[in-house]
């Protein structure tokens, strides 16, 4: 089992702009890992952090990544270790400043970037492409390059998905609904 999640930092102390940025509730909820469908969890750093148990998570546009963006510096993060799937994108100024990506279904293929890609980058790749040769290069069963874009983004924001986080508020997640999450199955299925 692996996981295959999204998440979000906004760098903001206010929490209440971004739940209605994202049209997120709190339930009343909490929990130590976050297990629910989406949760938020406050960092000590200024980060507030949205995770989505879902890749690629349709809560989470580009609109509002750049609507958000605009006032509030903003790390995205989409992790499918299914099939060794990784990418971070930082948001500033109402656009994305840069992209690192890592596709890695079928072995390590290597690293996408675009934009303006931040200095830790070069020191990061070269020490997993290091770690990658070690271990066998392409025909290796690991996959460090996977780490690359999670690992840059970690710089910035102090906070992995797989790690333990010591500044997480009261070591707690809020669990989050949408209003796409209230609709029952058959309202979804039907749309009525």
């Amino acid at each position: 089992m692996g996981f295959s999640i999204t998440w979000c930092a906004v760098r903001t102390a206010n929490e209440q702009k971004i739940l209605e940025t994202f049209e997120l509730s709190p339930t009343g909820k909490t929990e130590e890992f976050p297990e629910s469908a989406v949760s938020m969890a406050q960092l000590d750093t200024g980060w507030q952090v949205i995770w989505c148990n879902r890749y690629n998570s349709p809560l989470i546009t580009e609109k509002i990544l750049a609507d958000i963006s605009h006032d509030h510096d903003v790390y995205l993060c989409l992790i499918e270790e299914h099939v060794m799937a990784s990418s971070a994108q930082f948001w500033s100024g109402g656009e994305r400043k840069w992209l690192i990506s890592h596709q890695g279904e079928n072995g390590p293929m290597g690293i996408y970037t675009a934009g303006e890609i931040p200095e830790c980058f070069t020191a990061i790749k070269l020490e997993m492409e290091k770690l990658q040769q070690a271990e066998g290069g392409d025909s290796a069963v690991v996959d460090y390059l996977f780490e690359v874009p999670l690992k840059v983004a970690q710089v910035f924001v102090d906070f992995r998905h797989d790690e333990e986080c010591p500044h997480i508020s009261n070591g707690q997640f809020t669990v989050l609904t949408h209003p796409t999450m209230r609709k029952g199955f058959l309202t979804r299925l039907f749309g009525k």
